[in-house]
């Protein structure tokens, strides 16, 4: 949940206006934080309408050269989409997820390419986190400005900084635990 910037109404953090005073309900390009004005007083990002920051979303995606097809074939198959990338799993088994990461994928129950699969988790925000890789420092995950954090190893995230995974870390997004696995 989030609050209208203009009336501070509690609404779905999905929204694209608020159902108490009607206003439209803008977000942070960067860390998606509702806002009113032309930028993020947090970040200093410029704000965009909801359907602006999902088609930036899929802009993302696209330039991964992923789809969901693709996707649900890697975590199949362990393969990774570049060359050299140490492969990644977030595995929750009691759930029965088993997500294979890709750079620059985002992590939520509205966005992203895992968005079919977090969808049943409700304390994930629309958009969570990103799963991010550096030849310098491996694979990292950044929470987007979540509802309910990030955790790794118990040690809650900072909002748009990013932490490194190893394997066997502990990642805890909003209340659904993953182990991770790095090959």
């Amino acid at each position: 949940m989030i609050y209208c910037p203009k009336c501070k109404s509690e609404i779905d953090d999905d929204s694209r206006f608020c159902d108490q005073c009607g206003s439209e309900i803008f977000y942070c390009s960067q860390c998606r934080r509702p806002g009113k004005g032309l930028r993020c007083t947090a970040c200093g990002a410029p704000n965009v309408k909801y359907d602006d920051l999902e088609a930036m979303d899929l802009h993302m995606e696209e330039k991964t050269h992923v789809t969901r097809r693709e996707s649900a074939m890697a975590s199949a198959l362990g393969v990774t989409h570049r060359s050299g990338i140490p492969n990644l799993f977030l595995v929750n088994d009691s759930l029965q997820i088993r997500l294979a990461g890709v750079d620059g994928a985002l992590l939520g129950r509205r966005t992203g390419i895992y968005r079919d699969v977090l969808a049943q988790c409700r304390y994930i925000s629309g958009t969570h986190a990103q799963l991010s890789f550096t030849m310098q420092t491996g694979w990292t995950i950044t929470d987007r400005g979540s509802s309910n954090g990030t955790f790794v190893n118990g040690q809650k995230l900072r909002a748009n900084e990013p932490a490194r995974l190893h394997s066997n870390d502990r990642l805890i997004l909003a209340n659904v635990e993953f182990r991770v696995e790095i090959k």
